[in-house]
């Protein structure tokens, strides 16, 4: 219940600051589970593609977030905690438990927010979680996102944003997940 109020609540939000255009979302699986891999470049992202995707997504946020009312909020949306800087066996563990219960996860393969014109690198943990469950990884381009909310601004920018979804692809064949998570890196940006 909370989700869809979120849903229509953030709908609202984006008509007023953030009007958005979702491209080629015939390539999002209307069935079974998935990894929404995407670039990240603002604290809007996942709130973007929660509204752009056709599907109910789960996500990974920093564990720092699971406090207070943001935390329970969080949880009812169908977020679960992660300890980025190192290996989290436990998150990852779900994440795969979501998997095989058909759910769509969305994954930000360079793990934390790129700011600037840093280059972009992928990290092992996307690529570990699509060889390890075997699901489908459809790429998805975020941008202008950066523009309505920078980093540490406390307040939204009007700014039309756009999310790109590309065709869902296996990485089953490569010989390592640091190589796997440069593949899904590499189609994300081959959208922009």
């Amino acid at each position: 219940m909370i989700y869809y109020i979120v849903y229509f609540l953030t709908k609202i939000v984006s008509w007023l600051f953030f009007p958005f255009t979702a491209y080629q979302t015939e390539n999002i699986p209307r069935k079974g589970a998935f990894m929404l891999a995407s670039n990240h470049i603002s604290n809007l992202d996942p709130v973007l593609l929660g509204i752009c995707s056709v599907r109910r997504l789960n996500f990974m946020a920093k564990i720092e977030l699971f406090k207070g009312v943001l935390g329970f909020i969080l949880v009812r949306l169908g977020s679960f905690p992660v300890r980025r800087g190192a290996a989290d066996l436990g998150a990852m563990k779900e994440a795969l438990r979501r998997f095989e219960k058909g759910r769509v996860i969305l994954i930000f393969v360079e793990g934390s927010r790129r700011i600037g014109n840093a280059p972009p690198k992928a990290q092992a943990g996307a690529g570990f979680l699509a060889m390890k469950s075997g699901v489908p990884v459809v790429p998805v381009y975020v941008k202008g996102t950066d523009k309505v909310m920078p980093p540490g601004a406390k307040s939204f920018k009007k700014h039309r944003v756009t999310a790109t979804f590309g065709k869902p692809f296996l990485v089953n064949d490569a010989p390592s997940y640091e190589e796997a998570s440069k593949r899904i890196l590499d189609k994300i940006y081959a959208l922009a």
